[in-house]
């Protein structure tokens, strides 16, 4: 059966690479992982997705990519999309707990192709993302972490990227956890029964994933100094069509010229507020070309002028406006 969530793990996986510079267009491609060809079985995904992992290696030269493309500190989408890679129908997955611990076991299958080392790391730092990211902790670490793989030569940086002891060449890949860690992050402060690490997993990523459209206004946010954001722009850094962002944007019930001008007014509200900028500053931050385009914009948001706000802090509710003005 097609895997339902293929293409949020695909995107997911291919924006972490391209934000560490690989170029993840071309490898997708080569791999088959084009969002046109993912209504595949799981075995099939799940050896091309392998497959992506070796391109990977081979491109970049280093055997510790895995690792470092999605180093486990806290990030909360990456949440999601650990719940995703994890409780997919490519996983296999078991839990198991003694002595105040969890014991989180994974198995990766393919069809004809082996699942590289760097596949299990990748995954592994994006749990590990998960659980600090839903535990509000970023120094919650593993009790330790066995790989069925044999030793690599560079071992100690597995110990430095996880924070705890590494074993190879163990029957099983597994991370175990202390109970407290894990019960920290669950939504309801239970831990799951023994057996199916499923509904765990579920609980660590529940509410976590963020609307496309504020991944687009996080981006906007970034290009306005520079001037008006254009569409095929941000497109480019979110890796799809102009045609794509647009569909997306439309099925939350916005547009982009739309969220462009909710993410300068947020900005505007926020800086008049603490004053922590001049209005002609703030203007060119916002992207406006003059400061008088930021000034009618103002008026449209708030029914005031942009100094008004400034020098009496007063708390205007946004109003919902049409696209930008100066741009």
């Amino acid at each position: 059966m097609p895997y339902s969530s293929a293409l949020h793990l695909v995107r997911g996986v291919k924006s972490r690479l391209a934000h560490s510079g690989v170029a993840a267009d071309a490898l997708f491609e080569q791999a088959g992982l084009t969002e046109d060809g993912l209504a595949c079985d799981a075995l099939t995904l799940s050896d091309r997705l392998s497959h992506l992992w070796e391109l990977v290696v081979e491109q970049s030269g280093d055997p510790l990519i895995g690792l470092k493309v999605s180093t486990p500190h806290r990030l909360g989408w990456l949440g999601v999309m650990g719940h995703i890679m994890l409780v997919s129908p490519t996983v296999q997955s078991t839990i198991e707990r003694c002595h105040g611990h969890t014991r989180v076991g994974i198995l990766l299958p393919g069809a004809r192709r082996a699942v590289p080392l760097q596949r299990y790391d990748f995954v592994w730092c994006v749990l590990l993302r998960t659980l600090r990211s839903a535990a509000g902790r970023d120094d919650a670490t593993p009790v330790q972490v066995e790989y069925a793989f044999p030793e690599p030569a560079n071992a100690s940086y597995y110990e430095e990227t996880f924070g705890c002891p590494v074993h190879f060449n163990r029957p099983y890949n597994v991370m175990e956890f202390a109970d407290a860690d894990l019960v920290a992050a669950l939504p309801e402060a239970q831990m799951p029964p023994t057996g199916d690490a499923r509904p765990m997993l579920a609980g660590l990523a529940r509410a976590q994933l963020p609307r496309f459209s504020a991944r687009v206004q996080d981006i906007v946010a970034t290009m306005l100094p520079k001037g008006p954001p254009h569409r095929d722009a941000v497109a480019a850094r979110l890796m799809m069509s102009e045609r794509t962002l647009q569909r997306r944007l439309a099925e939350e019930g916005t547009s982009f010229s739309s969220l462009v001008d909710d993410t300068r007014r947020e900005l505007a509200r926020r800086s008049l507020e603490s004053g922590d900028q001049s209005l002609k500053m703030l203007s060119f931050q916002l992207g406006f070309s003059e400061p008088s385009a930021f000034y009618r914009a103002c008026k449209r948001w708030f029914g005031t002028t942009p100094s008004d706000l400034a020098h009496h802090g007063e708390r205007h509710p946004p109003v919902k406006g049409g696209s930008c003005d100066g741009t």
